[in-house]
């Protein structure tokens, strides 16, 4: 089965539970015979596993019990969370089931596990009330439930099923991002969709007016202060953004940065729609779409210790008809190349300052910050810092 929405497709659900005399048993499954051997015409001729070699992991001992376990059977991963309910009403004093989902073993079921956590509490909620699944081993209603659980979130990624007049099923797939990285003040926030036309009248007042600063020039820092939000706020906007991936962040453009090539520049080479989105990205307004082989060769003329300036000047002529600024952006984007910083280092680290600028600055400097963390925490140029930081003794520029 392809994916749908994104996320993978379940390929088999079965509810199990303890008997008292006969064990772990597989009371409903779907599609049939895919756990275990089943008389249905439409059944798997040969199951997905042996499950009798599982069947421990199925039904555990109770420390395993009420917790998310995942397990890897051949070519299968088995995604559940068995429910172990003591009482004196039940044989042995206990009641044990698991509603188990099967994926493929590469599948990335991270969507799931807090989809598989709720449907096993909710039914031990439901057991604890009125011994629904216990009451009886034959529970059609049980059995139409999986059987809508599954094709449901196979085809909808959600499903909504009544239970009784108090009780209902209601999960949904959800994609989980990674968290966003930390947002420094003098990262520069990057649109990837036309955020005012995405914006409604359910979005935050700090997000509405910082949107119209995000250009991808101005600083996270000057964001704030051009919208005049608290720049806390903005920082927190802006980490959302990043988390549903409609913004990205890079450092400020400066012509006395400097930049060099990461291994994947071969990918501007040796893939195609790479190269071609390269070409219409960084060509001035009004001019010719370069050959990728002139930009690729531009991009490896980059290298440590060399400043946009100096490598600009030395390739004045290529240039022509290049956004300098897009080109130095698509290339952080895609990560073909990477920004080189340089962190100031105060020889004699013991030196005291007097003036409370050059006190936070000599106190940065000794916490290892580099050039741009620095100005944009005092607001002050980075020939202003070097400027003061001379003062006090030698000052060693290291570059990472």
């Amino acid at each position: 089965m392809a994916d749908f929405g994104g996320f993978p497709q379940i390929l088999s659900l079965f509810y199990a539970t303890f008997h008292p005399t006969e064990g772990t048993k597989v009371l409903y499954q779907v599609p049939p015979g895919s756990v275990v051997k089943s008389t249905d015409s439409s059944a798997f001729n040969v199951p997905l596993f042996d499950f009798e070699s599982i069947n421990s992991y199925i039904i555990p001992k109770p420390q395993l019990c009420n917790k998310l376990l995942t397990l890897r059977v051949n070519n299968y991963r088995i995604v559940s969370h068995p429910v172990h309910i003591w009482g004196s009403t039940y044989a042995r004093n206990s009641f044990l089931f698991n509603f188990c989902f099967v994926f493929h073993k590469n599948a990335d079921v991270s969507a799931y596990n807090p989809v598989v956590r709720k449907l096993s509490k909710m039914f031990q909620a439901l057991e604890e009330q009125n011994k629904f699944l216990s009451s009886s081993l034959v529970n059609e209603g049980l059995k139409s439930i999986v059987d809508q659980i599954f094709e449901d979130l196979n085809n909808y990624c959600e499903c909504f099923i009544p239970i009784d007049e108090a009780n209902r099923i209601n999960i949904k797939l959800f994609p989980l991002h990674r968290p966003p990285p930390h947002i420094k003040a003098f990262h520069v926030p990057i649109s990837t969709v036309q955020l005012k036309a995405v914006m409604d009248v359910n979005w935050d007042p700090t997000m509405e007016k910082i949107v119209e600063f995000i250009d991808g020039i101005n600083s996270v820092r000057k964001i704030a202060e051009l919208a005049d939000t608290d720049y806390g706020l903005t920082r927190k906007c802006i980490q959302h953004l990043m988390y549903y991936g409609c913004v990205i962040v890079v450092d400020i453009f400066q012509f006395s940065n400097s930049y060099a090539c990461t291994p994947d520049i071969s990918a501007l080479a040796e893939d195609e729609l790479i190269g071609e989105e390269c070409q219409a990205y960084v060509a001035s307004p009004g001019a010719k779409k370069r050959n990728v082989c002139d930009l690729l060769e531009l991009y490896c003329s980059l290298h440590s210790g060399q400043t946009v300036r100096e490598w600009y000047l030395a390739n004045r002529e290529q240039l022509r008809g290049i956004d300098i600024r897009r080109f130095i952006s698509f290339g952080i984007i895609k990560g073909i190349i990477y920004r080189v910083n340089v962190f100031p280092v105060l020889e004699d680290n013991s030196v005291s300052a007097v003036d409370p600028t050059d006190k936070r600055l000599v106190r940065l400097t000794s916490k290892t910050k580099h050039f741009d963390d620095i100005c944009t925490d005092l607001q002050i140029s980075r020939e202003q810092a070097l400027r003061s930081l001379e003062k006090y003794g030698d000052v060693v520029l290291v570059l990472a």
